[in-house]
């Protein structure tokens, strides 16, 4: 179809400023990058402005009446000779940042990872489809040199401008970490505790599972925006997944983001204004559900009476164990894990209170972990479990309050140590045992086809309690490990005094 100018000056008023505009052809929009072009006009008056219009508008007469054969959209599928290639004595040119280089060795990949390596060996490293490109840019600028007229020269300076931008393009987007790529430096730079990163994990996982594993200057808002509706198609024993287990799975992925953004990795955050799916569901059905008091006395009568009745002869602490955790999880209103990771050390008998860490110890046992720094805590023994704590450790001398329930390392664990030369890191957690206990023999026992119920109701039930009696409500969060806005929290340190003030609350309380 031969191309034939409309007749007009191109001329628009914006806001008060003049502009050339025009239509681009379909057949030159790729060759242009754009539909329509807009050009800032400089003249002062009307016969200015269209004589600086008419002159535009005759140089793109010229190029729109030109045949551009070749296609810039089919240039990334182009081929190359090998997928995975080195050369240490290179003549080839490249272009890179604004110039041309001839490096003395360079590298072609598909794998952004080799990539990477090959960077940091020092050689000029690419993937496969910037190397098409630069091959590509090459034939540009022999065009440009063999062009007879000023209209094909345009054009093949056109044709390599939108190349170089496709290489500059690609070769941030290869030099990024990946959303899996980063989550080793993540985790090193954050140290996560293992619950908290097997959920980051797996999230990332999921993300990537989605969209591919995207460098992550190419993720934009609309891949985490399609992520939290693909969540919402996500079941769990056949019924949607809750609407706050969503927010925990955006949760992570901006805090990975987060991160790459505070590692100077992207400058911005693609998740950053993204929300969950709002939770209409009552506030009451959005938690956990509290015990009632006959229910907690209920499992201490049925717990105590099942422990009691096994034989002993694999494990004869685990019935002490399990017995004194439970009454620790009732009277102090602690995390699970915190309770059943606990060294003897932190119990000080001497002044009643348990001490809530994560500070090193002389064991070879898994550290101790906490939320956050808000949850390292002292937390007073009420009377009711001074004398149970007391006898407890009477009876016991290791260095871990409840010696059963100690982690041993998975083989998967064992396999990754050998593999890498490091430590054994292991991941499990202290609660599992109690935790289990209440899962497959207890909850049926204590409150059958109540799903809300779970042991770490145990620490709601203790701040319905709390409520009940009056405690205020910096307290309670400083027993809790709980973040705390009020002022007058601010008044308190770890002292005796604080401590006393915090037993005095908390004696008023009958959890049982």
């Amino acid at each position: 179809m031969t191309f034939r100018p409309r007749r007009g000056n191109y001329i628009t008023q914006r806001r008060g400023r003049y502009y050339y505009r025009r239509m681009v052809p379909k057949s030159h929009q790729e060759l242009f990058g754009k539909k329509v072009i807009m050009i800032p006009l400089r003249g002062g008056n009307d016969a200015e402005r269209e004589k600086e219009a008419h002159a535009v508008a005759a140089r793109h007469d010229a190029i729109f009446q030109a045949e551009v054969v070749d296609d810039p959209a089919n240039y990334s599928a182009r081929p190359i000779d090998t997928a995975i290639m080195y050369a240490d004595d290179s003549e080839l040119t490249f272009y890179r940042e604004g110039q041309f280089v001839q490096p003395k060795k360079f590298a072609v990949s598909h794998d952004p990872a080799m990539i990477r390596q090959a960077r940091e060996g020092g050689y000029f490293a690419m993937s496969e489809k910037e190397y098409a490109l630069q091959r590509t840019l090459d034939e540009h600028i022999l065009e440009y040199a063999d062009a007879d007229n000023d209209d094909r020269r345009t054009i093949a300076d056109m044709k390599a401008e939108r190349i170089a931008e496709q290489i500059e393009k690609e070769a941030t987007s290869v030099a990024s970490e990946t959303v899996l790529s980063v989550l080793d430096p993540w985790r090193a730079n954050r140290k996560q505790a293992p619950t908290t990163w097997k959920k980051h994990n797996q999230y990332a996982h999921e993300f990537a599972d989605l969209h591919t594993d995207l460098p992550l200057a190419e993720v934009k808002k609309r891949h985490v925006v399609e992520y939290v509706e693909h969540c919402q198609k996500m079941t769990y024993r056949s019924e949607p997944i809750s609407p706050g287990s969503i927010a925990k799975r955006l949760d992570s992925i901006k805090a990975l983001f987060a991160y790459a953004v505070s590692a100077d990795l992207i400058s911005f955050s693609p998740a950053q204004g993204v929300k969950p799916p709002r939770d209409t569901r009552p506030k009451t059905s959005q938690s956990w559900k509290s015990f009632e008091k006959t229910e907690i006395q209920s499992l201490i009568t049925t717990a105590t009476n099942l422990w009691s009745s096994r034989r002993a002869s694999r494990n004869p602490g685990r019935r002490d164990d399990l017995v004194t955790a439970l009454h620790c999880l009732i009277w102090t209103g602690a995390r699970p894990e915190e309770i059943c990771q606990l060294r003897r050390e932190d119990v000080d008998l001497s002044r009643k209170a348990i001490i809530i860490t994560n500070d090193a110890s002389d064991d070879d046992a898994r550290a101790r972990m906490v939320k956050n720094d808000r949850s390292t805590r002292e937390i007073p023994i009420h009377s009711l479990l001074l004398p149970i704590l007391s006898e407890h450790i009477r009876l016991s001398n290791a260095p871990l309050l409840f010696p059963s329930f100690e982690p041993q390392a998975t083989k998967s664990e064992l396999k990754a140590a050998k593999d890498s030369g490091l430590p054994v890191e292991i991941k499990g957690r202290y609660a599992r045992p109690i935790s289990r206990e209440w899962t497959d023999y207890l909850r049926e026992k204590i409150v059958p086809g109540e799903p809300r119920k779970v042991l770490y109701s145990l620490r709601h039930s203790w701040a319905a309690e709390s409520r009940r009696t009056g405690m205020p409500e910096f307290v309670r969060n400083a027993i809790m490990g709980h973040a705390d806005d009020n002022p007058h929290a601010a008044r308190y340190g770890n002292d005796a005094d604080w401590l006393e003030e915090k037993r005095q609350h908390l004696e008023r309380m009958v959890c049982a």
